[in-house]
């Protein structure tokens, strides 16, 4: 295995990949580099199950917990990031597996997804201030006006795509859809990588979620993070709100709902996410080799 150039692993939540990962890693004296949008940020590893400390201190861990959750972070960014990771790691003659949930980041690494320039942090802050001024509905129609293109195919409540078309549109002078229609940059070859999608059965899957929630649940660490991240009183509109959980700890920790109502929300959420991906992967990844247990490798 280690004579791919990098080892690429995905599959749904609690499906046990980022173990997998290391093991991989550990057999091949390669580093683990993550693939997953919600594990990029410094504020909630135990929500979006991270790899503990003891694991990264075991095998060397890239691209978790370094984004502040107050930024918007694009798939764009993520692959910006990766690049000179990978091909420093290239120039060391290690291999990188690169491990997560998310599809498009994967789609970004094989030059599917187009390079859309950086947006300014002063764009960026313009646009919020906006939508916390006026509203979703003022901010549509001024993607209608701006970027006719791209406001005739998004739903004008659709907040985060609409602020995303507004900033690239001001930013660049070009609409977002002209920009998703230009050829991504390629940074990994398909050919040269060793792709696989670990699948458990539904069951596993299941039954590993309700694992895993109940051990977050029962951890004060999990709190500790809500607390913090819900003092700097961030939008519900940003990407880290939307991580499974994060919104029914904040109303558990309000006294809104019982830790009960918090558990099975949870469980109902992330099987619904595992289903998700799920259904993307059977279109998008039907060319990477389908496990349904690790130790296949192993």
């Amino acid at each position: 295995m280690s004579n791919y150039n990098s080892i690429l692993i995905s599959g749904p939540t609690a499906s046990g990949k980022s173990k997998l990962a290391m093991d991989i890693a550990a057999k091949i004296g390669g580093v683990v580099i993550n693939a997953d949008s919600m594990q990029i940020y410094n504020t909630i590893s135990l929500i979006t199950a991270r790899p503990s400390n003891k694991d990264m201190d075991m095998i060397p861990h890239f691209l978790y917990g370094y984004i502040d959750p107050k930024i918007r972070y694009s798939v764009g960014e993520w692959v910006g990031d990766i690049e000179p990771l990978i091909n420093f790691l290239n120039k060391i003659d290690k291999t990188p597996v690169i491990v997560g949930g998310t599809g498009l980041y994967f789609s970004g690494l094989f030059g599917e997804i187009s390079e859309i320039p950086q947006i300014s942090a002063k764009t960026r802050s313009k646009w919020e201030d906006i939508k916390k001024q006026k509203g979703t509905e003022a901010l549509f129609h001024k993607l209608k006006e701006l970027d006719p293109k791209s406001a005739a195919i998004i739903n004008s409540t659709d907040t985060t795509r609409i602020t995303r078309a507004l900033e690239v549109i001001d930013g660049t002078g070009k609409s977002i859809k002209d920009w998703q229609a230009l050829p991504g940059k390629t940074i990994i070859n398909k050919s040269l990588s060793k792709m696989i999608y670990l699948c458990p059965p539904r069951d596993v899957i299941n039954n590993n979620i309700i694992k895993r929630t109940k051990e977050i649940i029962g951890n004060n660490q999990l709190y500790e993070e809500i607390n913090l991240l819900s003092s700097q009183k961030i939008s519900n509109s940003y990407p880290v709100m939307k991580a499974i959980g994060v919104k029914d700890t904040i109303a558990y920790l309000g006294g809104e709902i019982s830790i009960e109502i918090l558990n099975d929300r949870i469980i109902t959420n992330t099987k619904k996410y595992a289903k998700r991906q799920l259904t993307w992967a059977r279109r998008k990844m039907i060319d990477w080799e389908w496990i349904d247990e690790p130790k296949y490798f192993l």
